[in-house]
């Protein structure tokens, strides 16, 4: 599993909300973006999964980490990674694999390629929902596509009066692909005809779309459920380069050392550069592979219980 440096950027590049809600470039509600909220996943499932999972970082990841221990900031973690990967990191120079408790949101054998926003809030396409169901979802997840799209279609009326037209809309009632490149020139559209009052108005909709959601997703619950935890329910191994784990609500347990560089200097990564961050338990490891082994051995002891 690879990323292209376009996808490293654009998960990391910590746009607005406003970006990502408007932002369909496919036109139809598989690329409409489903915010990763965790008050809104505790009002829907308020019985979370509370697991053991890793983190791989490097000192100043770790440093962020303290500082959301117990918050409702959502970050990227995983049950399943290769070794290899381990040493590089994903978003970080690596060096550090941290096991934590934490509550999972959203549990993946894959990478979610799940986008930041500048709040520290999580989004996912919906294409990755289409694609996530292997967990005996089947033909029920038509149901939510089929609402997300009556959602925009709603939006759309309430917020854009008869008398402001956005180019191609006029016909969105009846056709969806109008509606959503309608939704997709909002931001634009209000900008342009609202002037300083745009930036509240933006606000209300953005508001909207995460009620509506939230609305489509209590009401189709079940289905999504089985999307959201089936992985973690189940064998928690992919067969993938690492599996993501959306998870918030962190409390650090140990941190496990890899002998790799730090990210500042041209020092190793030693006991006394992670115990000036915090008091937490520090494994040295030798080697990646064995790490590997350990994540997985944690991961099956907990499958068991």
């Amino acid at each position: 599993m690879k990323k292209t440096v376009e996808q490293f950027l654009k998960e990391y590049a910590m746009q607005s909300a406003s970006d990502l809600v408007f932002d369909v470039p496919s036109g139809e509600s598989g690329s409409l973006k489903i915010p990763i909220s965790g008050p809104m996943f505790k009002r829907i499932y308020p019985k979370s999964i509370r697991s053991t999972v890793f983190h791989a970082t490097d000192l100043k990841g770790l440093e962020s980490l303290k500082k959301i221990e117990g918050k409702k900031n959502t970050i990227s973690a995983f049950f399943s990674m290769m070794a290899r990967y381990m040493e590089k990191g994903i978003a970080t120079e690596g060096g550090l694999v941290v096991e934590m408790d934490a509550d999972v949101l959203v549990s993946a054998s894959s990478d979610i390629m799940s986008e930041v926003d500048k709040q520290g809030r999580r989004w996912v396409e919906m294409s990755w929902f289409a694609n996530a169901q292997r967990y005996g979802v089947g033909p029920d997840f038509r149901k939510v596509e089929s609402d997300l799209s009556k959602l925009i279609v709603i939006l759309i009326k309430k917020h854009i009066p008869k008398d402001k037209k956005i180019e191609q809309t006029k016909h969105f009632g009846k056709d969806e692909g109008a509606a959503f490149d309608a939704w997709g020139k909002m931001k634009f559209h209000l900008q342009r005809h609202h002037g300083r009052d745009a930036g509240k108005i933006l606000r209300v909709v953005i508001k909207d779309y995460f009620d509506g959601v939230e609305k489509i997703i209590r009401k189709h619950k079940d289905t999504m459920g089985k999307i959201f935890y089936g992985y973690a329910k189940s064998k928690r191994q992919t067969e993938d380069s690492w599996d993501e784990q959306l998870v918030n609500n962190i409390k650090i347990k140990k941190v496990h050392v890899l002998e790799v560089k730090s990210y500042e200097d041209d020092e190793y990564v030693v006991h006394d550069d992670v115990s000036s961050v915090g008091n937490w338990p520090i494994v040295d490891w030798g080697s990646s592979v064995e790490l590997e082994v350990y994540t997985r051995q944690v991961v099956k002891k907990e499958i068991g219980k």
